[in-house]
């Protein structure tokens, strides 16, 4: 599996909406970012998991080709009313290295969900205390 890093790797650009105009808003790291723990994550999936009982959110650890990584997701599937499996569209996992701070997400959903992973990123790296969003230009 191949990751690419956050902010290095592709950067992340949202179109965001009003009655009147629209705006393309760029997300990118703070300067004096948070130093995140294992602990952290923790309490950030707790919160999910309050939030939105029935989406399955966990943390997960696993090794990638050597390097030791974190993983902020999702169950991939549910069981519906109907007693049959369903596949979860809207998962992103979002890897996580602590030992250098770096965020990473499967190259595999950059290329085939291009919008979606852009809001995970943004939403979950606000939250975590690691981006801003900042202001680039009008949209046409």
């Amino acid at each position: 599996m191949k990751l690419l890093q956050i902010f290095k790797d592709f950067q992340i650009e949202i179109k965001g909406r009003s009655n009147i105009y629209e705006a393309i808003f760029r997300v990118i790291p703070k300067e004096n970012p948070k130093h995140l723990t294992l602990n952290d994550l923790k309490k950030y999936i707790q919160n999910l998991q309050k939030r939105y009982p029935n989406s399955n959110f966990y943390l997960r650890h696993t090794h990638v080709k050597g390097k030791e990584y974190y993983v902020i997701t999702r169950k991939s599937y549910y069981i519906g009313k109907d007693g049959k499996k369903h596949r979860v569209r809207d998962r992103v996992p979002i890897y996580v290295d602590l030992k250098t701070q770096t965020f990473y997400v499967p190259a595999s959903y950059v290329k085939n969900r291009r919008k979606l992973v852009n809001y995970i990123c943004m939403v979950t790296l606000g939250s975590l205390g690691i981006s801003q969003s900042k202001y680039v230009r009008m949209a046409h």
